[in-house]
């Protein structure tokens, strides 16, 4: 009868450990994606500041927005117009572009790709 009730108690703990595990695991895989996923700024170009690699855009995440924001940019960010590869000299004061990319804790946002699109 012991025996019986030792081997219920170890099938039962066992069963239980990957459920857990899983579980477990999801939740890691929401933080990790969230930590990840991009965010969209689109709007004008006010100013560019080519030494201290930033742009100054003016609009939002829909075209109603009418904020500025500060877009930093590095050597690994991508310049495309439509969609295809462009030249960053293309980028000029007054062009519409959507830029994806990442927000940081203090309100900057990094670039991974800049969209030089049609006025809209």
């Amino acid at each position: 009868m012991k025996s019986t009730i030792i081997l219920f108690s170890l099938v039962l703990a066992a069963s239980l450990c990957p459920a857990q595990a899983a579980s477990e695991s999801k939740q890691d895989k929401k933080a990790a994606s969230s930590d990840q996923k991009e965010s969209r700024w689109q709007g004008h170009i006010v100013r560019q500041n080519k030494e201290g690699s930033t742009l100054t855009v003016r609009g939002g995440q829909s075209t109603k927005d009418s904020f500025e924001r500060e877009i930093s940019y590095d050597s690994s960010t991508e310049w495309t117009k439509k969609g295809k590869p462009a030249q960053q000299d293309e980028f000029k004061d007054g062009s519409f572009v959507i830029v994806l990319g990442h927000a940081d804790e203090k309100g900057g946002f990094h670039a991974r790709r800049i969209d030089l699109r049609l006025p809209r």
